[in-house]
């Protein structure tokens, strides 16, 4: 899965669009990132992405990787990562940046999106490329629940 910076499309379409555009349109189609800082409970649970995997961070400190996708150095995925190993985050508990994990080598990952719906993404590939690795939090449904929609 392949993310563009916003910093590019944005450059693109500078000349094209007034700026004040630029910045919505961004904002509309999720080009741009936004840091969040998540305290380490909030960590724990279930991410997936669209072909990128899923990872199952346990609230006793071990990860479970299934289908994590690998990446060359092009930014095109090769094959696949499963496993368990043990996760961490940084700087601290109460104020979490970026999770890194003990299997499935890579890069840390940090994390974006808003507080109702965080996403973690890491770069994949040349960083000059700007291309990501991006996976979301499953919401978690209690045992029993009847789906919607």
């Amino acid at each position: 899965m392949r993310e563009e910076r916003g910093r590019g499309a944005a450059a693109t379409l500078r000349g094209v669009v007034p700026a004040g555009a630029v910045a919505v349109m961004m904002l509309a189609t999720g080009c741009m990132w936004q840091q969040q800082t998540l305290a380490r409970a909030d960590v724990t649970g279930t991410w997936s992405g669209d072909g990128a995997g899923t990872l199952r961070v346990n609230a006793d400190g071990t990860v479970v990787a299934t289908g994590l996708a690998v990446y060359d150095r092009d930014g095109d995925k090769v094959s696949e990562c499963s496993g368990t190993g043990e996760w961490g985050v940084y700087p601290d508990d109460r104020a979490a940046k970026q999770l890194s994990i003990t299997v499935c080598d890579g890069n840390p990952w940090e994390f974006g999106g808003s507080k109702e719906h965080p996403k973690m993404r890491r770069s994949v590939g040349d960083p000059d490329d700007g291309n990501f690795q991006t996976l979301s939090r499953q919401e978690e449904k209690p045992p029993g629940a009847v789906p919607t929609g």
